[in-house]
């Protein structure tokens, strides 16, 4: 009972194709002291089956009778977990097998259960044949909050936090379309510390397969979603200037897209300036080019 316990939340949605290889690497941690808890999203596929082939006592399988979404998932998950430590991981990924036993190395320095530990990812691109480090915007220290207002990060596959945290935030905003853990991540800032591991602990796959990350109007929806959101915030700590480079980040993912539509909307909403002139030009020779 000296040991810290941890529980392990994966929300899975018809992912049969991957739902073993990231259950392997959890079981397969060389930290043993760990429950894990899938919450099946109603999945449509063999996903649920294959979960119960494993004999494995740590396992614990929630069915979920209709689709509620991976943040809905999470928060059961957490609501049901016994262990006063959350960790969580995509039902796609996997975590190197070390991933806990570095994040509780850590954990032991503090005592404190307004922490949150993370690290960097490895992309691989399964589509590409590419393996590489993909680096999470630093994000350390006593008081980020001010700092997760201009960018995201962390990753979910990566934190580890106290239940504790969660509950004080009130549990995960299951409303929030896309980029999920930079609003969690946002609002565990106001009262956590933040640790950042210096290697990655986890890998991130980009395959074929259905993900939030690919649906480009839903990523969209999910920054327009977090700058509503914390839009007083991002006021009161960054000033006019942040807004308007959180428009542009908008407008320059639009124009990328070629989703001219949606960029005409930023370009209005950016304030009247030379740089918004500059932008109409570009915008409209952009068009004009492609269409």
């Amino acid at each position: 009972m000296n040991h810290i316990h941890v529980s392990v939340i994966i929300p899975a949605y018809n992912r049969e194709k991957t739902i073993k290889y990231c259950l392997d690497s959890v079981l397969g941690q060389s930290y043993p002291y760990f429950e894990v808890i899938i919450v099946d999203d109603a999945s449509s596929d063999n996903t649920v089956n294959i979960i119960k082939s494993y004999q494995d006592e740590r396992i614990k399988l929630i069915e979920q009778k209709e689709n509620r979404g991976a943040q809905h998932c999470r928060n059961v998950g957490i609501k049901n977990a016994q262990y006063d430590w959350i960790a969580f991981l995509d039902s796609d990924d996997t975590w190197n097998n070390d991933k806990l036993a570095k994040q509780i190395e850590e954990l032991k320095k503090w005592n404190t259960p307004y922490i949150v530990i993370h690290s960097d990812a490895l992309l691989i691109d399964t589509i590409n044949k590419e393996e590489k480090i993909f680096g999470i915007s630093r994000t350390e220290g006593e008081n980020v909050y001010p700092l997760l207002l201009t960018r995201p990060a962390p990753m979910f596959q990566a934190i580890l936090t106290s239940k504790q945290a969660l509950h004080e935030i009130g549990y995960l905003d299951e409303n929030v379309p896309s980029y999920q853990e930079w609003d969690t991540s946002i609002r565990l800032a106001k009262i956590c510390r933040f640790i950042q591991l210096p290697s990655p602990t986890f890998s991130y796959y980009y395959h074929t397969g259905e993900t939030i990350s690919k649906n480009k109007l839903r990523d969209l929806q999910g920054y327009d979603y977090i700058m509503t959101k914390f839009k007083a915030d991002i006021f009161k700590y960054h000033g006019k200037r942040q807004w308007k480079q959180h428009l542009l980040i908008q407008y320059d993912k639009c124009m990328n897209w070629k989703m001219y539509k949606e960029a005409f909307h930023y370009l209005n909403l950016y304030p009247l300036c030379s740089k918004k002139i500059e932008l109409y030009y570009e915008f409209f020779k952009d068009c004009i080019k492609n269409r």
